[in-house]
């Protein structure tokens, strides 16, 4: 990075005239200048900047020429500075502290941003998924308050009171804004104790003699059992609803096989998948007005959603491509928990800024 100098109250009594040769200061020739000084060593200041001691005098006749001054008197004693590199420090360590709180400010705690952001979702992925990250999300943001309702139909009219919707279908009109979180795959689930009782079914034709259970949802969005079945084998079912989590808990206690998202093996190791054949995916949105992205409290809940809940980079179970559960599932989700408790890193914090315009906190 380099830094034009123009600080005027040096220039009645620097010398520096010349602006054209203070384009070329580089910034870190002063953070060498600097530690020099700090440590009262050429040798210390090559030490704690991890370079050699030649570089650093380099850098610091490089500073000397450009600025057109002699910032230090060199003697058997050590570097001592001369009248102008003593303001010449004075203004650096100022200019040095104020990039410090600049970056503070950018990078600090999360904690900053306060106020409320509600976000409506499906009662399943509410409960059994966005669950887990509340603690991880009130880790960076202690001074939001997060209103989670969950959906059990589509929002409809509802949608000028929410913030933010998490979805199973792309807005056709172009407000609000639609981002995909990644996708969902369904596979039929069972308890460990429902199989033990009525056996594992292994393949589409074993399921006329099992209990079925099957989502409302399904019907108008994904397709139920009866699209699978052949002849009149699954067509009937011993438990419809609308609500997921009702659906979820009924295979857990072990009253039949469901299509439930492969996620659910990390729920609970009660859920056992079936692979006989019969699998679906579907997208995953999180829409909102452009207006509501404009607080921050919301800002940084879409971000949340996007690197960590739904972190199809690192999440195999929310990527397109279809991923069959592995034991490593878990031990991943928990490094990925972990991280998502902490603080943003430069690059993290970069990389969010240049995507997504996300302001310093």
């Amino acid at each position: 990075m380099h830094l034009r100098v123009v600080t005027m109250n040096e220039l009645p009594y620097t010398g520096i005239g010349e602006q054209g040769a203070l384009a070329e200061v580089d910034w870190d020739d002063f953070r060498v200048f600097l530690e020099v000084v700090r440590t009262g060593s050429f040798n210390r200041a090559a030490s704690r900047l991890k370079m050699t001691q030649p570089t650093v005098s380099r850098r610091l006749v490089r500073l000397e020429a450009a600025l057109g001054v002699r910032l230090f008197d060199r003697d058997r004693r050590g570097p001592r500075l001369t009248h102008e590199g003593q303001r010449i420090f004075t203004d650096a360590s100022a200019a040095q502290a104020a990039l410090s709180r600049a970056a503070n400010q950018a990078s600090g705690t999360s904690g900053r941003i306060e106020g409320n952001c509600s976000v409506f979702m499906g009662d399943g992925v509410a409960c059994y998924w966005m669950t887990r990250f509340l603690n991880p999300f009130f880790a960076r943001h202690p001074n939001i308050e997060l209103k989670l309702f969950g959906a059990f139909d589509t929002p409809g009219d509802k949608r000028e009171i929410f913030d933010l919707y998490v979805h199973y279908y792309e807005p056709a009109e172009s407000d609000p804004v639609a981002v995909k979180l990644g996708s969902m795959h369904f596979l039929p689930f069972a308890s460990r104790e429902y199989l033990r009782l009525h056996g594992v079914p292994r393949n589409i034709d074993d399921l006329g003699r099992h209990k079925l259970l099957d989502l409302s949802a399904y019907l108008a969005d994904m397709g139920s059992w009866s699209s699978w079945s052949r002849d009149d084998a699954g067509k009937h079912t011993t438990l419809f609803t609308n609500l997921s989590a009702c659906l979820g808990e009924a295979v857990r206690c072990g009253a039949g096989i469901a299509l439930l998202p492969t996620y659910a093996t990390l729920v609970d190791d009660t859920f056992v998948p079936l692979d006989i054949g019969i699998r679906f995916q579907t997208p995953i949105f999180v829409s909102y007005q452009r207006d509501a992205a404009k607080k921050w409290p919301v800002r940084a809940t879409i971000d949340f959603l996007r690197s960590h809940v739904f972190d199809r980079k690192n999440m195999p179970w929310f990527r397109d491509a279809y991923a069959a559960p592995a034991e490593d599932w878990n031990k991943r989700l928990l490094t990925l928990l972990q991280e998502a408790a902490e603080p943003d890193g430069p690059r993290e914090l970069a990389h969010r800024r240049r995507a997504t315009g996300t302001p310093p906190r």
